[in-house]
């Protein structure tokens, strides 16, 4: 997989949301904090969620993988956001279908071909139903942070934007 910058800072545990936006930004501040992504791309998030949604009607409980264009994107990365209770987005395949959310992965792609590549492993993985329940049972960020890393073979990341770039990582 695309390696993309990822640590327990960047899962949001029984995130308690209204709505679907508030998830969007919530994870892209987080991404933004870091100098991941831009100021902004949160907002691009949201307008592509509404333009192209990206929920998926999985088992045992919904997901959904929310994401921009690579142009807000300094590195690629991940947050994920566990809910306490459900949120509505709209179906991929039937966007007029809402789903309640339990689960939003938010990914920022630097490059437009690893998009592709990460939601097809995400899909995949996600596509079993046992993964999902794992998933969500993680009782923190850290158990939750290590489980995917595991699962998805991910950097971990302690870094700041600033940080990877005296690293040599961009």
């Amino acid at each position: 997989m695309t390696l993309l910058q990822f640590n327990e800072d960047l899962v949001l545990i029984d995130f308690d949301a209204a709505d679907s936006t508030t998830v969007i930004k919530a994870m892209s501040d987080r991404l933004y904090a870091r100098g991941f992504v831009s100021e902004l791309y949160g907002q691009q998030t949201i307008s592509r969620e509404e333009k192209h949604p990206t929920g998926l009607p999985t088992e045992p409980f919904c997901i959904a993988f929310p994401h921009a264009d690579a142009e807000g994107v300094n590195v690629s990365s991940l947050a994920v956001a566990i809910l306490r209770n459900p949120v509505v987005f709209k179906n991929m395949a039937d966007p007029d279908e809402d789903l309640l959310v339990y689960i939003v992965l938010l990914l920022a792609n630097k490059k437009p071909e690893e998009q592709i590549e990460t939601l097809r492993k995400l899909a995949i993985l996600f596509g079993q139903p046992e993964k999902l329940s794992e998933l969500r049972s993680q009782p923190t960020s850290a158990s939750a942070a290590t489980w995917l890393r595991l699962e998805l073979s991910l950097s971990e990341s302690s870094e700041s934007v600033g940080e990877v770039r005296k690293g040599g990582l961009l």
